[in-house]
């Protein structure tokens, strides 16, 4: 016979797994600690970051073998690497400072100070990287064979750091809507008015999800077929500069479209309880919404040089130019698709109270109809009865 404790404790066991599956969303929320936890995390990223820019921009500079021109493209991004890495020990130093605070006296004022620090360098850091980012394209492209991998790395690494930038502003300001203070205006008698259609959420945010995927390939697709003219030495320069600025678009398009893509990530998951993360999920709806337009304006900017590509590219080329041309088209109707998909979101967290009453009216009213449509099933059985 079976030990009864060994039984008695598999039942326990089987109880504590299905309790852990069945906890509410909202019991494995972040707390701020956790917030300035994540903040850290990617300060300290942003800084091994500078450095791998310092280290594989030195690689190249420092090689007396290479066209001196190049070289200089190379010691003009490590130079401003130097700058790059400063503003990153000082972001990691308030970080720090933040998750210290967080963890101790919990001050709300000298929080905010720190994290008014934070996003003030994290704005310098973007702006010193965009002031780099063609030069670091001209690296990428004009960089030899035996040097690719390094220019490669580096143009890696600074796309990479901007989207960590960015990633530390968002958290500082999740970590700001924690604070004692910050929830007070998201409180108001408003809520009373509206209720969340949480049926109609998670088919929103599927296609919401699927639709940011579409705009990362459609930047992908444009970045690859434009480099593969810019790459082309049998391609007149006049064509292979005009490829180069499409090309280099593309690239902003990518990092734009990897932000979708992550807020769509953080909607799956806030979806699971929209109601208790209805206002973040209103945040993200704001964000992406910014990003959509941006997007579609970058596209905008680029019609006329798009389609002067299609009509000036060799036969040899032909493919390219109208592969660039006909996915731009299509992106473009995708982000009309995702922005209707956002609208619907929204619509969904905030539908009107009068409305859920209608609906409460409707629903009240439909078992009448069914009983009616039931007696008169009733009814015809009976007359056939009597007619037989």
């Amino acid at each position: 016979m079976m030990n009864k404790k060994f039984v008695l404790s598999k039942i326990l066991v089987a109880f504590l797994f299905v309790a852990f599956i069945f906890v509410p969303a909202s019991a494995h929320e972040e707390t701020a600690g956790d917030v300035a936890g994540e903040i850290v995390e990617h300060s300290e990223e942003l800084v091994l970051l500078c450095k791998e820019i310092h280290d594989q921009t030195e690689n190249i500079a420092d090689d007396d073998t290479l066209d001196q021109d190049i070289r200089d493209l190379a010691e003009g991004i490590h130079v401003c690497s130097h700058e790059l890495e400063s503003i990153a020990d000082h972001i990691l130093k308030n970080a720090q400072e933040v998750q210290s605070l967080v963890s101790g006296s919990g001050d709300s004022v000298a929080i905010n100070e720190a994290i008014a620090e934070i996003n003030e360098h994290c704005g310098e850091f973007n702006t010193m990287l965009d002031s780099k980012h063609e030069v670091i394209h001209d690296l990428v492209f004009n960089a030899p064979e035996s040097h690719e991998e390094y220019a490669d790395a580096t143009h890696d690494a600074t796309h990479q750091a901007g989207d960590v930038a960015d990633h530390i502003i968002e958290h500082t300001g999740e970590l700001q809507s924690m604070l004692p203070g910050a929830s007070v205006a998201a409180s108001t008698p408003a809520s009373t008015t509206t209720y969340v259609n949480a049926a109609e959420v998670p088919g929103i945010v599927s296609e919401i999800s699927e639709h940011s995927d579409e705009l990362f390939t459609a930047a992908e697709s444009i970045l690859l077929d434009t480099k593969a003219i810019v790459k082309d030495e049998t391609v007149n320069p006049e064509i292979q500069a005009l490829a180069k600025t499409i090309h280099l678009v593309s690239h902003e398009l990518e990092d734009i479209a990897v932000g979708l893509q992550e807020n769509s990530a953080d909607f799956q998951t806030l979806s699971a309880d929209p109601l208790a993360n209805k206002a973040a999920m209103e945040a993200i709806i704001v964000e992406m919404e910014a990003g959509c337009v941006d997007y579609q304006s970058k596209l905008s900017a680029q019609h006329e040089n798009i389609h002067e590509l299609v009509y000036v590219a060799p036969e040899s080329r032909e493919a390219n130019a109208d592969a660039v041309h006909d996915v731009t088209h299509e992106a473009e109707n995708v982000v009309d698709h995702l922005m209707g998909h956002l609208s619907e979101l929204s619509v969904a967290l905030n539908v009107p109270a009068a409305a859920q009453a209608q609906s409460s009216t409707e629903t009240k009213a439909s078992p009448g109809f069914g009983v009616i449509v039931a007696i008169g099933g009733i009814c015809a059985v009976a007359c056939l009865a009597r007619k037989h």
